[in-house]
């Protein structure tokens, strides 16, 4: 029961208990400013005339405008619940005191004093609460939380507005407030009570370095509008805000004008009023609980915005049409009213303060007291000014007028929306974005730099020396040939091997001299082989003195000559080469001998050895004929791939194969004998290496995979996003059918792993899927990136591996702006799972109601091949059976052809069989 009450309000049973504590501090807020609200606006229809109310909105402007000053000096000093505190109990003295002051004081203009500061009331309460709220939210929970917890002050002003019409005759007008300080003070108390550790810690702004600063701040240029916006986020919602409040200002001038004409007593304007403001509560209620979230959820936060105007655009669209009756136009625009403050309470309010959370928290509470607290007087000073200056100059303010005006704004209001839901996604970019630190640039042509380095040259650090030489070779040093021929005294090895391989890039056969001069020397030189081959790849000609001396060197000196002499590639050394390798490939007992062969073959790659690796492919030691698979994928020995395939299938040379492949390269996959769908690890040993090579062939081959399911899929969507692979319009629609069945498959896995969480005796099957669970979202995510924005997804799968709860929901949220909404809302259900926390689920509190039986939920994930389990998952809850009794065991493993057929699996069947006699 509690499961289904938790997802009707599409919150989590962690979050509940937060929730409500929230819910009950809105709900009585709402109360008090619901009363407020009815008795301030009647006592001043009662006491003036409707053209006064441009001068209301006036006064409230400037009132609210030094309630912000104010507010944003506490916000520095004070925690977020202090804060609200204080607020409340503000609110309620001053209620209080204007009480006294309208029974004991006969003061004309009380009334018209107390509907401009009911709106400071209302707009404080709502700054200090909402502030509170946000920096206790990530952006996702915001999304899911907010409409709920906003939705305490509906049946709160529901009840308000009810209530009106029945105590107003009973107690008047003016002792309504008593019943709005009472609420607050019920609020006060439920505040109290709140528990989280952030309402009770000052939210400081975080030291910001000068250039991110200047760079966040750089759209703007003048100091003014930059203190006041600090991003272009802010601003661009405060336009959008601005713009909203002045339509409803107006709206709200034209329907108080309305009710006015047609109501003179105060207790009639008063039961009007509620009735007609609990019919909107009541609408609204229900829209906000059940779909509020769920509507900016499946049209997205940003397009959620455009529900407000568009509505409102479409109505005054209506009342604009000739031709309408008087009757008409007053049913049309009463509808407009109803509709408005409707989606303004359920969609616009949650989605508002929404936009602001992938800000830092400082920075979300700057921005709610901009766009909310700047622009609501604003708008009320240029609706008053205009409405004044309509007076001034005699024009009708009847709805047509009224109409005309609210459908220009309508459009900038639209407008707006897309300049917010473009700032947006460049807010989430920035936030997710992952900064490094770059150190200054070495200037290696300036001459103390060059010192530097040739003071490094002689250190007694090999390290820094290498360093050196190689800085020094890019610096393009006129002398680095002396240096380098110097270096051949160095003590160690890898400095004067270093000296070697570059006086030959540079210098070519130029440095043969130099090398036989070394040669030369009787001393014992690690540097001797690396000398040789030098020699044997320089020496214009091999002479007959040269082919005899490699008969009286040792082994690893010979290695080195036969390597040098096939790096000359030409014809007369690999004669030389092939003599000198034959008795070594003919010892067929002698499997060092053989090594030695493909060690010469590995590292100076040549054509014409086809017979040499062909018998080496049949040698009976493993080393041998694996490094021969390698071999000749390195050599790209074409003609011997057949036999290559066979023997990887024969002996199951399954990596030694793949290595082969990448080296052959992009080319191999057209061979025939590479479309072979069996044995199955063959063909994914053939997937693995189509992921690692580049080109049109490589991807061919696994879109074509792909679209036969013939391969194992996983390895191939793995295999495309390894070697960032283009997509066919055909190889889209096979990766779309891909992404759905996988989406299906997963949301499958997540409500069993729900299920078995609920059975201690199943929590390693539960674990298991958990983390099955996790990579095929890594595995979905890969799939999108190859159809999407790759860069942008694949900062999204790096900020999921951090675990870091804030930025993983900035990332997700800004998934929902790079892949279908189809995708997302699934994905987004994945997602929710994974982050939640399997203790929580423990609660007795929140647990489901289970008919599904143990054993049923294990034969579910051995059975069911909709779900895809992995051959690991199957083989886990097999091992799990036993403990669920044998005659249960028995009866999921009897049925054979449901079972999987993978030798994992088996042994583990045969492993609970026997475990059972």
């Amino acid at each position: 029961m509690h499961y289904k009450f938790y997802a009707l309000l599409n919150i989590k049973p962690s979050e509940y208990k937060v929730v409500r504590q929230l819910f009950l501090v809105q709900f009585f807020l709402g109360i008090a400013t619901a009363f407020l609200f009815t008795s301030t606006l009647t006592m001043f229809l009662h006491s003036f005339k409707v053209q006064h109310i441009p001068e209301v909105y006036i006064l409230s402007a400037l009132l609210l405008l030094l309630a912000n000053w104010g507010y944003s000096k506490l916000e520095h000093h004070l925690t977020s619940r202090k804060l609200l505190e204080k607020i409340i109990l503000f609110s309620a003295g001053s209620l209080l005191f204007t009480w006294a002051a309208i029974s004991f004081i006969d003061f004309k203009w009380l009334p018209f004093l107390l509907s401009a500061w009911n709106m400071v009331v209302y707009m404080l309460v709502s700054y200090a609460f909402w502030g509170m709220a946000a920096i206790i939210f990530n952006v996702r929970e915001s999304k899911r939380i907010f409409a709920v917890v906003g939705s305490g002050d509906i049946p709160a002003k529901l009840m308000g507005y009810a209530l009106v019409p029945v105590l107003t005759p009973f107690i008047g007008v003016n002792n309504l407030l008593w019943i709005s300080v009472l609420a607050f003070l019920g609020a006060y108390h439920f505040l109290g009570k709140f528990q989280h550790k952030v309402v009770d810690r000052t939210v400081h702004a975080p030291q910001q370095s000068p250039a991110l600063a200047a760079q966040e701040k750089a759209p703007f240029r003048s100091s003014f509008i930059t203190k006041l916006f600090y991003n272009r986020l802010i601003f661009s919602i405060a336009l959008f805000s601005l713009i909203a409040f002045t339509v409803f200002a107006l709206i709200d001038y034209t329907l108080l004008g309305e009710v006015k004409a047609r109501f003179a007593k105060s207790p009639d304007l008063a039961i009007f009023i509620g009735v007609f403001f609990a019919i909107g509560r009541i609408m609204a209620i229900f829209f906000k609980l059940l779909f509020s979230s769920r509507v900016i959820s499946r049209l997205g936060l940003t397009n959620a915005l455009l529900l407000s105007p568009v509505v409102v655009l479409v109505l005054t669209s209506l009342l604009l049409l000739p031709g309408e009756s008087v009757n008409t136009i007053l049913y049309i625009f009463g509808v407009m009213v109803l509709l408005s403050e409707v989606l303004k309470s359920a969609v616009q309010e949650p989605a508002f303060f929404i936009l602001f959370q992938p800000l830092e928290p400082h920075v979300r509470l700057k921005g709610h007291l901009v766009a909310k607290g700047y622009m609501l007087p604003f708008a009320l000073l240029g609706s008053g000014t205009f409405l004044l200056l309509c007076y001034e100059l005699k024009v009708d303010l009847g709805i047509h007028f009224i109409a005309q005006v609210l459908f220009v704004l309508l459009v900038f209001w639209v407008s707006s929306v897309f300049l917010v839901k473009k700032e947006y996604l460049h807010t989430l970019v920035r936030a997710i974005r992952k900064g490094w630190f770059t150190g200054s640039e070495l200037f290696l042509h300036d001459g103390p730099v060059q010192e530097l380095l040739l003071s490094k040259a002689t250190s007694n650090n090999p390290k820094d020396v290498l360093l050196a030489l190689e800085l020094l070779e890019r610096s393009g040093y006129r002398k680095l040939r002396q240096l380098l021929e110097h270096q051949f005294d160095s003590p160690f090895y890898e400095v004067r091997r270093f000296a070697l391989a570059s006086l030959i890039r540079l210098d070519g056969k130029n440095v043969l001299d130099l090398v036989q001069q070394q040669l030369a020397t009787e001393k014992a030189d690690p540097l001797k082989p690396e000398l040789l081959k030098a020699y044997y790849s320089l020496i214009p000609e091999v002479s007959a003195p040269d082919q005899a001396a490699l008969q009286s060197m040792e082994a690893e000196a010979y290695q080195a000559a036969l390597v040098g002499l096939l790096q000359r590639q030409n014809s007369d050394a690999k004669d030389v080469v092939q003599t000198a390798l034959a008795p070594m490939v003919n010892n067929k007992e002698n499997a060092q001998a053989q090594q030695l062969v493909l060690d010469i073959l590995w590292e100076a790659p040549a054509s014409g050895f086809q017979e040499v690796l062909g018998n080496l492919l049949n040698s009976d030691f493993e080393p041998v004929y694996k490094k021969t698979i390698e071999t000749v994928g390195r050599v790209k020995e074409f003609s011997l791939l057949e036999p290559v395939v066979e023997t990887a299938k024969t002996r199951q040379a399954w990596h030694a194969l793949q290595k082969s492949l990448v080296y052959f390269g992009d080319p191999v996959f057209t061979s025939e004998v590479l479309k072979s769908r069996a044995p199955a690890a063959f063909v994914r040993a053939v997937v693995l290496a189509a992921g690692k090579v580049k080109g049109e062939n490589s991807t061919d081959f696994l879109l074509d995979l792909l679209a036969r399911e013939e391969g194992p899929t996983g390895d191939i969507i793995e295999a495309l996003w390894l070697k960032q692979a283009e997509m066919s319009n055909e190889g889209q629609k096979n990766l779309e059918t891909w992404v759905n069945k996988n989406l299906a498959s997963c949301l499958q896995k997540t409500s069993a792993c729900r299920d078995l969480r609920t059975k201690p005796e199943l929590q390693l099957l539960a674990t298991t899927l958990t983390r099955e669970i996790n990579q095929d979202v890594v595995l979905l995510l890969k799939g999108l990136a190859l159809r999407y924005d790759r860069q942008q997804i694949g900062r999204v799968m790096s900020l999921l591996k951090l675990h870091d709860e804030n930025r993983m929901a900035n990332a997700i949220e800004i998934l929902e702006h790079l892949i279908p909404k189809t995708y997302f809302l699934q994905l987004d259900r994945i997602l929710d799972f994974t982050s939640e926390s399997p203790d929580k689920e423990d609660d007795l509190s929140v647990r489901i109601k289970h008919e599904m039986s143990a054993s049923a939920m294990v034969a579910s994930v051995i059975q069911n091949t909709q779900m895809h389990c992995s051959a690991w998952t199957k083989s886990v809850a097999c091992y799990l059976l036993p403990q669920l009794g044998a005659s249960e065991a028995h009866m999921i493993l009897v049925d054979e052809e449901r079972l999987p057929q993978d030798l994992l699996f088996q042994e583990t069947k045969e492993y609970v069989l026997s475990a059972l006699k």
